[in-house]
Parts: C-alpha cells; structure tokens; sequence
C-alpha cells in the first residue's frame, strides 16, 4: 500500500502532526477509568498527580498561545510565502534534546509550575490547546518558520516558529509518559 504524500509543504511539521495525532490518544488512555481521588494522588515517591501533570502541561501551551506563537505566526505569514528551509537554532536543538521522553528530570521554569489542584475539566482544556497548536501549525505551514520569537519563559531566550512547535510537542509527549507513570505509581 503506498502512502499518501503529506499536505504539508514542511516534513518537519508533517512529521510533528504525526506526533500530534498521538496525543489525543494517549491522554484519554492515561485517564480512561481513572477515580478523581487517583486522578488528584501524588505518586508515593512524590512528584505532580495525573492531573497536575495536565495543568502544567496547560499552562506552558497557554503561555506560548496566548503569548509569542500566534503574533510570530502572523509576522510570518505576513512576509509571504517562503521556500525557506527550517532549521533549528542552537537553543531550539538544545531544548528539543532535552525535553524528550525519558530524559533526565528537570525543574519547571517558575511560570509552569503547578499548584495544590489542576482546574475543572483540565484535560479538555489540554485538548483544546493542542487543537489550536495544530490550527497555528497548519497556518505556518508554507511560510518561513525560523521567523523568531522570544519564549514565554524569558524575553531573553529566543527561538523560532519550527523551534517552538518541537518544544511543545515534544514536551507534551514528555509529561504524557510522565502521566503514565504516575498512573502505575498511585496503584491504577
């Protein structure tokens, strides 16, 4: 069977659509059937509950969306179409390599950290801002995605369109295995 070619006229996004598409998925199995007193249970070795796992991950994509992603998405567009080719910057790579799955723990930046209880309905509210992440995905797809932005984190830490959207993916699929784990962890 031969594989439909991809819509997108970027491979990197087309390939982060991909890892997009696993999300959804994976989130709803990592709370399918699960107790809202298990839900909330830190995991005995401490760390964030399930849910907390899904309100940092809400605040980080809220602050990219809310914050430098749907501006630099504009500028972009607003400079046309580009042939450019992406590649990532220095601080992008860095931070794509070591936010990925299995890595080693690192402390979330002040902004991202969680409190005592995630809000009501804190995974819908995930899905929903992965939807409006692929939403800016595909409106970027075919303009210049080294078009820059300054993180949320720190004005002083800039990346790019294609950076940014790794970074979210990426550390997304990070804290879904980290959601995962503390599942098996409370006894679920």
């Amino acid at each position: 069977m031969a594989l439909a070619a991809s819509p997108l006229r970027s491979p990197m996004l087309a390939q982060l659509l991909g890892e997009l598409d696993r999300i959804e998925p994976r989130s709803r199995v990592a709370v399918a059937g699960l107790p809202e007193a298990k839900f909330i249970e830190v995991p005995p070795d401490g760390g964030w509950s399930v849910g907390l796992v899904f309100e940092h991950l809400c605040r980080v994509n809220d602050a990219y969306l809310e914050g430098p992603l749907g501006p630099a998405v504009a500028r972009a567009k607003a400079r046309g179409e580009s042939e450019r080719p992406w590649r990532p910057s220095f601080l992008g790579r860095w931070l794509t390599g070591a936010l990925v799955e299995g890595g080693k723990p690192m402390p979330a930046p002040k902004l991202f950290r969680v409190g005592a209880a995630p809000r009501d309905h804190v995974v819908d509210a995930f899905l929903s801002g992965v939807a409006r992440i692929r939403a800016l995905m595909l409106e970027a797809d075919g303009h210049d995605l080294r078009t820059g932005l300054a993180s949320p984190v720190s004005p002083l830490v800039r990346l790019n369109l294609g950076d940014a959207f790794r970074i979210l993916v990426v550390h997304v699929h990070r804290h879904l295995g980290q959601a995962e784990r503390t599942r098996r962890a409370v006894g679920m």
